[in-house]
């Protein structure tokens, strides 16, 4: 509370009425470093996703479904109201500041953490009312009085090798040249991280489990420019200079980036405004601008020969580390272990494979209760004690340099009740049959939604989050356009083909609030099956090879085929890990993958 009132100090001193707070950085990042956590400083709310709007009297947290609980637990001592976005009857973010704006007001915000679109969207909403506001778009008001703020990163860029990458960054670049003239763009600007990273086939550690650099980057059909901390590519200047990239300082792309609309003259520029930031956009507010998702989003969801070969083998490391976890978690449950306990283990076993990078994500662990609420992490206040009983819900992931991993499993921790033996089994059905999918090329994640659905459905029962969505190599875990949810989505955002190569994530789950969550995730990539008289077939192959928890499961709601199913999986889980284990380890996972 003491930070908003500082806050609201420091809008009478600069005369802002509403104060707009997002969570992104400067390049609509999914996880942001600690210099943007802006949100979470002032309202303590620490889920990766929201939007806190500050007025002089009132003070609003936006989330969606996976957020609702913990947010609630999060602000219930602070003046904040939790607005559950997309739930009836709440207002969107955009309706609240349309009924609290009045004429000769100001809304400010930073432009740098605003994505260009919903601030084009919320102007035309204002205009239509007939208000006249003002808009401060180039105040960072955190600035003011948050004393120590982080500094922004600048960790070492570093080479992914084409034995990992799969395609030179020289091959990459003159792909994107071929569709920019197909296009007939002068140029392209990118904002979003993974891409550039993609495209320069470089990482870095400027964002926690995104191992990526902080840059922009422009392209045209003579240059390449990266902008980025200078110190930062010190290591691998003679490699950008092999690939043509020329290197220029982070905020330097305000000051050229008009000299670039200029010279353009008639022919627009690339630009996805759903991604690049608002005071970019007004840089190039003169020129003409194409607007259209950055075409190195589908390139790098499509996965090479390489990067498929390749993240099947960080696929089987972490198979081997998370069956020596579930040993260690059968010999200690009993115990007194807590969350963290289970969370550290798996960073534990992970670090010892090679090729480990970092955790992909913060460590979802969430026992009984907890569970319920989708996206809880431990830390040192929440953290608590397993009992013989119940449920924990397991979601953890990781970076090697052989690609990405994200794996959800749900583990009985002692006895347990119908009901939750039930709820699991509906959730195996719902995972078994997704990966089991046999579809026409063109079906998009929003056809084949129901197959995860469908046993829980038909049981009145449902989760508040997505089936599925891409996963990147060695970048961000979650990424597009590839997603399996039922919503349609509208615009550029309509749901994407899954096309052969794309790595998908298939995670069905129930929650009952209160008394605990269940989660089941697989990575499946798409390949293609057969093509006969009747279409192109294709089917998903799944990469993750970790047992399901057979002590959880009603064998009885099981049919045949799903029985087959999973005994051919746990056979494979078998088959692979087995050689990489000790005795004792072998015989215990012997015992977990064994026939039903």
């Amino acid at each position: 509370m003491d930070r908003i009132k500082e806050l609201r100090d420091v809008m009478r001193k600069h005369n802002i009425d509403i104060y707009y707070i997002p969570t992104d950085d400067y390049h609509s990042s999914e996880f942001v470093g600690n210099y943007f956590k802006v949100r979470e400083y002032i309202s303590g709310f620490t889920g990766s996703a929201g939007t806190l709007i500050v007025t002089m009297n009132e003070a609003g947290l936006w989330t969606d479904g996976r957020y609702f609980l913990q947010a609630e637990d999060e602000l219930k001592d602070s003046e904040i109201v939790l607005y559950r976005a997309g739930m009836e009857g709440v207002p969107t973010i955009d309706e609240f500041l349309l009924s609290r704006l009045e004429d000769g007001m100001i809304l400010g915000f930073d432009g740098r953490c605003m994505v260009a679109s919903s601030v084009i969207n919320l102007r035309r909403k204002i205009e239509n009312c007939g208000k006249v506001v003002r808009i401060v778009s180039d105040l960072d008001l955190a600035a003011e009085i948050w004393e120590d703020r982080p500094e922004l990163p600048d960790s070492d860029a570093f080479i992914l090798d084409e034995e990992y990458s799969g395609e030179s960054a020289i091959s990459k670049i003159e792909r994107l040249r071929d569709r920019m003239s197909e296009l007939n763009v002068y140029g392209h600007i990118i904002t979003t991280l993974d891409d550039i990273a993609w495209l320069l086939n470089i990482r870095a550690n400027d964002i926690e489990y995104s191992p990526l650099l902080l840059s922009y980057l422009t392209i045209t059909d003579s240059k390449v420019i990266l902008y980025c901390n200078q110190n930062s590519v010190s290591k691998i200047s003679e490699y950008l200079k092999g690939i043509n990239v020329e290197t220029k300082d982070y905020d330097e792309i305000y000051n050229d980036l008009p000299k670039m609309t200029l010279i353009s003259k008639d022919r627009p520029i690339l630009a996805d405004i759903d991604k690049i930031n608002y005071l970019l956009y007004k840089k190039m507010f003169k020129g003409k601008i194409l607007n259209m998702i950055n075409p190195t989003t589908k390139m790098k969801a499509i996965k090479n020969e390489t990067e498929v070969l390749n993240e099947a083998k960080a696929h089987i490391k972490d198979g081997i580390a998370y069956v020596k976890f579930l040993y260690w978690f059968n010999q200690n449950i009993s115990k007194g272990i807590t969350e963290l306990d289970i969370a550290n283990k798996l960073l534990e076993e992970r670090s010892k494979m090679e090729g480990f990078v970092e955790e992909s994500f913060e460590a979802i662990v969430a026992y009984g209760s907890h569970g319920a609420i989708v996206h809880y992490s431990p830390d040192e206040a929440s953290n608590i004690e397993l009992q013989e009983k119940s449920f924990v819900l397991i979601d953890t992931g990781a970076h090697y340099l052989e690609g990405t991993t994200d794996i959800t499993r749900t583990l009985a921790c002692g006895e347990l009740t119908k009901e939750e033996k039930d709820n699991y089994t509906l959730v195996l059905k719902g995972n078994l049959a997704l990966g089991d999918a046999k579809f026409l090329y063109g079906l998009t994640g929003a056809n084949l939604d129901i197959l995860a659905r469908s046993a829980l459905w038909r049981n009145g029962l449902d989760y508040n989050h997505g089936t599925g969505h891409g996963v990147g190599y060695l970048m961000n875990v979650h990424e597009g356009p590839n997603n399996i949810r039922w919503r349609l989505g509208r615009g550029k955002n309509l749901s994407a083909v899954i096309e052969p190569g794309m790595i998908t994530s298939n995670e069905p789950g129930v929650y009952i609030t209160g008394k605990y969550g269940i989660r089941l995730e697989n990575m499946i990539v798409c390949k293609d099956r057969e093509k006969n008289e009747f279409g192109r077939f294709m089917e998903f192959e799944t990469l993750t090879v970790v047992p399901f928890d057979l002590n959880a499961i009603n064998i009885d709601m099981l049919d045949e085929h799903e029985k087959m199913l999973l005994n051919d999986y746990h056979k494979n889980v078998n088959k692979i890990i087995s050689p990489f284990l000790d005795s004792e380890e072998k015989e215990f996972l012997d015992e977990i993958t064994r026939e039903i």
